[in-house]
């Protein structure tokens, strides 16, 4: 990975993390342990771990497994949050996370806008924000 698309994914957290702040009204900041210990970009939401990827060509299975690969590793829930150049920000959750009385086994994955899925967030911490 060259400097200038390590640079652009620092931006795209900063970006996002900005904006999950704003929605969510809870500060969220870069995992700086991150590198050294294959972990979620952030983990200042409870129960979950983020997954942040600011790519012009689009990955989707190959970064929803990173986030789940990270999530196992820190019993969270994964989430995936993505943005193209000059596109909104979009977000992967399973509809198990999300409604586990219905959707009893993991694997039936859902794509959102961002402040669905803060929606979702928000819901999921029953106030604990």
């Amino acid at each position: 990975m060259s400097a200038s698309q390590r640079s652009k994914g620092q931006r795209g957290e900063r970006e996002l993390f900005h904006l999950l702040t704003d929605h969510l009204g809870v500060t969220v900041t870069r995992n700086l342990d991150q590198v050294w210990q294959g972990g979620a970009d952030s983990l200042d939401i409870p129960n979950w771990a983020i997954e942040v990827k600011r790519q012009e060509a689009l990955s989707i299975a190959s970064w929803w497994a990173q986030a789940q690969r990270q999530a196992e590793r820190t019993g969270r829930k994964p989430a995936l949050f993505y943005r193209q150049s000059r596109k909104p920000w979009r977000v992967v959750m399973d509809l198990h996370h999300i409604a586990p009385e219905i959707f009893t086994t993991a694997g039936s994955l859902c794509e959102m806008a961002l402040c669905d899925a803060c929606t979702v967030i928000r819901e999921s911490l029953g106030g604990a924000l």
